[in-house]
């Protein structure tokens, strides 16, 4: 049966998975180092560490610095929480890929609702500390994907149904 499943998957699906199972497997990575760097940026914020560290680029490109410097000060407002949770909502995604990937269509669900619950996360979190907020993309973005996934499996259903009527 997977033999199957693989030879009526589309490229195009596949690609799409694969770049959702990259995406989850380093936003995993990412939200660990997230969970445990961010704290230490605090504290170097606080300290002045991260200006004298940042003062040799000064020199180089003011507007740079200043730009890391502020994107420093706003990634320092984030609670370290956020990043936890998002690893365990990335890790719920990565388990839905797989289990698309697999032709489970149980996978599509927990994608999608690990998907919502990262937006829920970022708009508690995250979205009010950035102006402009970037929801709509990321609602888009997320949209696109479930759509594209659901249309899949909907298209899958209605090929298995024609070859084995009932």
């Amino acid at each position: 049966m997977e033999n199957t499943e693989q030879k009526k998957r589309p490229t195009s699906i596949t690609i799409l998975l694969v770049l959702s199972f990259l995406n989850a497997c380093w936003n995993i990575f990412s939200s660990i180092v997230s969970y445990f760097f961010i704290p230490k940026l605090s504290t170097m914020l606080e300290n002045g560490q991260f200006e004298e560290m940042m003062a040799p680029f000064s020199g180089i490109n003011e507007d740079m610095a200043k730009m890391m410097n502020d994107g420093a000060a706003m990634l320092s407002q984030i609670n370290p929480n956020y990043y936890l949770i998002l690893t365990v909502l990335f890790i719920a995604s990565l388990v839905g890929v797989v289990k698309m990937f697999k032709g489970d269509k149980r996978g599509l669900h927990i994608y999608a609702i690990a998907q919502i619950c990262m937006l829920i996360n970022a708009s508690v979190f995250v979205y009010p500390l950035q102006k402009p907020s970037p929801f709509v993309s990321d609602l888009l973005l997320t949209a696109i994907f479930i759509l594209i996934y659901r249309l899949y499996f909907k298209r899958m259903e209605m090929l298995e149904q024609t070859q084995n009527p009932e």
